[in-house]
């Protein structure tokens, strides 16, 4: 478990409540225009003197609050597949389609919160260290394997090659598609609804006959930054 996500970011409970925005820590502040100058400049264009002159800080004050500059970007990924990971416990209620539309559900919410943890995990990976590379791959797969399940339970058809291969398709699509959709006109519900529908629609070749609608107590209402995901 990676200790600053403690710190700087809300509980998982608190993430997925319908209170209403937490209040950002120092930390947090700090962490997030890290994140915007390296989705700006790309990871590693960004030195430690421009990184500390973005942050209002000095150079040396990076290490009070990081371990180091890799490590943060580590530790950004780690936080996302945790986050999602969380998500997936918080949708195991109802029938069993209803489980799958609420998991994907969940993870398109998530952009609206981790935008910038999006970004880095699908353009920066590669900038990690092989060991903090492993570590993500592992995560990454974890969260996987838990699709998959849901798909079975729903009544997936075909090898578990195909659908694991399906399944890693569909969270690329997932960690990238909203940020496709970015300078579209649709507002954050619409978009979130498009994307289903795309997410939904891919899956229908090892879905043969996917109920015609889930039942909407069945799908867990997660808010995200006070937007009602209610299947």
């Amino acid at each position: 478990m990676n200790t600053k996500r403690l710190i700087a970011s809300p509980s998982t409970e608190e993430q997925y409540s319908a209170s209403g925005e937490e209040p950002v820590s120092r930390l947090e502040q700090i962490r997030t225009k890290a994140l915007e100058l390296f989705a700006e400049r790309g990871f590693a264009q960004v030195g430690m003197r421009e990184l500390a002159l973005h942050l209002g800080i000095a150079a040396g004050s990076f290490y009070h609050h990081f371990e180091s500059k890799e490590k943060l970007l580590f530790e950004v990924i780690e936080e996302l597949y945790e986050d999602l990971l969380d998500a997936a416990v918080l949708t195991e209620k109802g029938n069993a389609y209803g489980r799958l539309q609420a998991l994907l559900r969940a993870h398109i919410a998530l952009h609206e919160r981790r935008r910038l943890h999006f970004l880095m995990a699908e353009q920066e990976f590669r900038c990690l260290s092989p060991q903090h590379q492993e570590q993500i791959r592992q995560l990454r797969k974890r969260y996987e394997e838990k699709l998959v399940r849901r798909l079975l339970e729903a009544g997936a058809t075909g090898s578990m090659p195909l659908l694991q291969a399906t399944m890693q398709g569909v969270v690329s699509w997932l960690n990238n598609l909203p940020t496709w959709l970015d300078r579209s006109d649709l507002n954050p519900t619409q978009r979130q609804e498009v994307i289903n529908g795309i997410v939904l629609g891919s899956l229908s070749g090892v879905l043969k006959q996917p109920p015609a609608a889930a039942d909407g107590k069945t799908v867990v209402p997660l808010r995200v930054l006070g937007a009602s995901l209610q299947g």
